[in-house]
């Protein structure tokens, strides 16, 4: 890459800019990118105290264990002094598993050595030092999902990964857990299926009963959570929709109808709706069949 970008690059992460430069910087990045009793026995007292004493040292040893045993069935499913345990998350994105990584858990696909995420716990501090520290260009709350969640999207400097996702879920004591999972690496359906399906044992889930809806990336279109990647190229992306169903897909139009300045809609059939954005820099065909969902994409001033 040439000095003249990696100056800007470097200028960009000293800035500290305002939402509405977020706001510019975000769309033009997001343009160019298309992760268990003893016995006592007395004999004399002699040996009457040295038994008093064993006892004393016993019962002492025997509360240890109990009190260890007490606060590990406590805490068996959050986080220990020695890290996370992998088997205190799960979700449903199937060809992904985690591997133990210092203090926390590295995320990879099945088959493959890159990783694609990550999670540690962090305090207060450390959480606004990451989000302080990084070209954060989204920070939203993500309501209605399994726990507590706040999301931001950092812009990387990576051959491999141009976004990166941070999700912090608060703990007790001013803690969080802070998962990370980078794009492409993961697709965007594949990142929010592991946020919106994650539980974490110890922590009860929000269950929510209706669809959940997301942008993806720095775009303004709303996808349904829970698709699965078929193909994703520049102009088209494919997924399987499993909760996809004619009402759902109606009740999904609705809502981006619903969404005040941002889309209107330039032509209606019944399993096919085309959007054009309010600056008309993007024209969306969005087309289900059964329970396939194919989103078509054109760019007039490109």
């Amino acid at each position: 890459m040439s000095n003249h970008y990696d100056d800007q690059w470097k200028l960009l992460q000293k800035l500290k800019p305002t939402n509405e430069e977020k706001e510019i910087t975000r769309m033009r990045i997001w343009q160019t990118i298309q992760a268990s009793s003893p016995k006592i026995t007395r004999t004399s007292p002699f040996f009457s105290w040295k038994n008093l004493l064993a006892t004393c040292l016993f019962f002492l040893i025997c509360g240890g264990f109990w009190l260890i045993f007490q606060q590990e069935n406590k805490v068996q499913h959050s986080v220990t002094e020695k890290g996370i345990n992998s088997n205190q998350i799960s979700w449903k994105l199937e060809d992904t598993y985690s591997k133990k990584s210092n203090d926390g858990l590295a995320f990879y696909r099945k088959n493959q050595t890159e990783k694609v995420g990550s999670v540690h716990e962090v305090t207060e501090e450390k959480r606004k030092e990451i989000i302080q520290n990084h070209a954060m260009f989204v920070e939203e709350q993500m309501e209605n999902f399994p726990y507590p969640t706040s999301m931001y999207i950092e812009h990387v400097k990576q051959m491999n990964v141009a976004l990166r996702y941070h999700f912090f879920i608060p703990l007790e004591n001013q803690k969080y857990f802070h998962f990370t999972f980078d794009y492409p690496k993961l697709e965007y359906a594949e990142i929010f299926t592991v946020i919106s399906t994650l539980r974490i044992k110890g922590m009860e889930p929000n269950n929510y009963p209706k669809q959940l809806y997301v942008n993806h990336g720095y775009g303004k279109m709303l996808f349904p959570i829970n698709l699965q990647p078929i193909s994703i190229s520049a102009n088209k992306e494919v997924y399987n929709w499993e909760s996809g169903s004619t009402e759902a897909f109606n009740a999904y139009i609705k809502k981006i109808t619903e969404q005040k300045g941002l889309w209107k809609k330039k032509s209606t059939t019944k399993d096919s709706h085309t959007f054009e954005s309010a600056d008309g820099n993007e024209i969306i065909t969005i087309t289900i069949k059964g329970k396939t969902i194919t989103y078509k994409f054109i760019y007039p001033n490109r």
